[in-house]
C-alpha cells in the first residue's frame, strides 16, 4: 500500500518518541522550492506567498537551483538556499542533504518537474516533513505544447509522485480539474484550490506611482497594454495581428508590451514587417507594472493557456477594462465567465480587435472588476495555506524512531 510523505521513511535525527506531535503554525520553518527566480507568473506568486508567510511570523527559506539573474532582487529580504545545480535532474542529492540538515516542517514546491524532484528528495532524505506540491498551469496543455521526453512521461509519473504528497494545491479550479484527468478520481481529493497571491499590501501605492513616459502624457492617444513573458504560450503574434487590424480601422491607439523572453527577436521582426514600429513598443521588464496599468486604456491577454492569470487581476485592481482569450483555464475563472472582463475566441485576431475597440469606447463596470480583484490578495492566499498547514499538522502521525 502506498504511503503519504508524512508516513514515509523515518527521520534520521532524534527519535520522534521524544518529541511532541508536530503542528505547522506561525513560527514554523517553511521551505519553498523553485528552479530559479524569473519574472514569471508562478515564480512571482511563490515569492509573494513566501513574503506573506514571513510577515505572518513563519521562518521561510527559498530554495533555488541557481541564484542567476534577478533572484536576489526578486527575493528581497528572504533567505535563499542556493543548490548550485544547473538542472532539475542534478538537484536530488543536494536538496535531500538540505532537508536533512535544516529539517523544515513543510516543503512547498512549485512547477511540475520540480514537484517530482521534491517527492524524490523527501524520500531520499529520510525526512518525514510534510510536502505540498503546487500546480500553476493546466498540465495537459503544457504536454500538448511541448515535445520533449520529460513532458511525454508525465502521464505515468504524475499519478505516482503526486499521490505521495501530503497535499496538492492548484491555483484555480480549472487547473485542479485538469490535474484530476491525470491523477485519477481516487487521488482527486488530494487536490485543493488556493488562488494565487496577487495583490500585495502596497498594491495601491504601486498603482499610484508616477510613470515617466510620454505615451502617458495628458492628451496622448490611448495605450493598449500587455504584460507577460515573451514566450510562445503568450501568443503575442495574435495580439499584434489584432492591433494591426485596429489601426487599419482608424484607431490612434498605441500598444505597449512589457516583458522579456525568447520570442523577442521574432516579435520585433513582425512589428517591423507589419509597419507598426511607430505605434508598438516592447521596452522589456518594468518594476512599475501596476502604475502602467493604472494609466493604460485597456489591458489585453492573448495566451494559449493560463493556469490563473495574475496580470488580469492586477489590471482589474488598477481600474482598467480587460480583454482576454478564453483559453484553458484561468481567465474564465478569474473573470467569472466574462462578468468582469471580455472573453474572446482563441486564435481570432478579428475578435480580439473588436473587443479592444469596444473597451476603448465603453470600459464597462470597472468598479465591479476592482471589487472582484480583492478576492486574490496575498493575505487571503496566505490564510489558505496556513489553514492547509494546520490541517496537515493535525492529521500528521507521530514519527517513529
Amino acid at each position: 500500500m502506498k504511503t503519504r510523505m508524512s508516513d514515509a521513511l523515518p527521520d534520521i535525527g532524534a527519535p520522534a518518541r521524544t518529541r511532541p506531535r508536530a503542528r505547522v503554525t506561525a513560527g514554523e520553518h517553511v521551505m519553498i522550492y523553485l528552479p530559479k527566480l524569473i519574472v514569471g507568473g508562478a515564480e512571482v506568486a511563490m515569492v509573494r506567498l513566501a513574503q506573506g508567510l514571513a510577515r505572518e511570523g513563519c521562518q521561510v527559506t527559498l530554495v533555488l537551483h541557481t541564484m542567476q539573474g534577478m533572484a536576489r532582487e526578486l527575493a528581497g529580504d528572504l533567505p535563499i538556499a542556493d543548490l548550485g545545480v544547473g538542472s532539475t535532474r542534478g538537484a536530488l542529492p543536494r536538496l535531500a542533504r538540505l532537508l536533512r540538515r535544516e529539517r523544515p516542517d513543510v516543503l512547498v514546491s512549485g512547477l511540475t518537474h520540480n514537484n517530482i524532484m521534491a517527492v524524490a528528495a523527501v524520500l531520499v532524505s529520510r525526512r518525514a516533513c510534510r510536502l505540498v506540491l503546487t500546480e500553476h498551469a493546466p498540465v495537459t496543455a503544457l504536454m500538448r505544447s511541448r515535445s520533449e521526453w520529460r513532458y511525454r512521461v508525465l502521464p505515468w509519473l504524475l499519478p505516482f509522485a503526486y499521490g505521495l504528497a501530503d497535499a496538492v494545491v492548484a491555483v484555480s479550479s480549472g487547473v485542479a480539474d485538469d490535474l484530476a484527468t491525470l491523477l485519477g478520481p481516487r487521488r482527486r481529493q488530494l487536490v485543493q484550490v488556493i488562488y494565487n497571491p496577487v495583490l500585495t499590501p502596497d498594491w495601491q501605492a504601486l498603482a499610484d506611482a508616477p510613470v515617466d513616459d510620454l505615451w502617458f502624457a495628458e492628451g496622448a492617444p490611448p495605450v493598449v497594454l500587455a504584460v507577460g513573458r515573451l514566450s510562445v504560450e503568450k501568443n503575442l503574434p495574435l495580439l499584434l495581428d489584432a492591433f494591426g487590424l485596429l489601426r487599419k480601422r482608424g484607431s490612434a491607439a498605441r500598444l505597449l508590451i512589457l516583458g522579456e523572453g525568447p520570442e523577442r527577436a521574432g516579435l520585433e521582426e513582425r512589428i517591423r514587417r507589419e509597419g507598426l514600429s511607430a505605434c508598438v513598443r516592447m521596452p522589456g521588464q518594468s518594476p512599475r507594472v501596476l502604475a502602467y496599468m493604472h494609466r493604460a486604456a485597456v489591458f489585453v491577454l492573448t495566451s494559449k493557456f493560463e493556469g490563473f492569470g495574475n496580470v488580469l487581476v492586477e489590471a482589474m485592481a488598477a481600474g482598467i477594462p480587460v480583454v482576454s482569450t478564453d483559453c484553458p483555464v484561468g481567465p474564465r475563472e478569474v473573470l467569472a465567465g466574462g462578468r468582469y472582463g471580455e472573453l474572446v475566441a482563441q486564435d481570432s485576431a478579428q475578435a480580439v480587435a473588436e473587443a479592444i475597440g469596444r473597451a476603448l469606447i465603453s470600459p464597462g463596470d470597472v468598479k465591479a472588476a476592482q471589487s472582484r480583484a480583492q478576492d486574490f490578495t496575498v493575505e487571503k492566499s496566505v490564510c489558505g495555506y496556513r489553514m492547509l498547514f494546520a490541517r496537515l499538522g493535525i492529521a500528521h502521525r507521530e514519527k517513529q524512531a
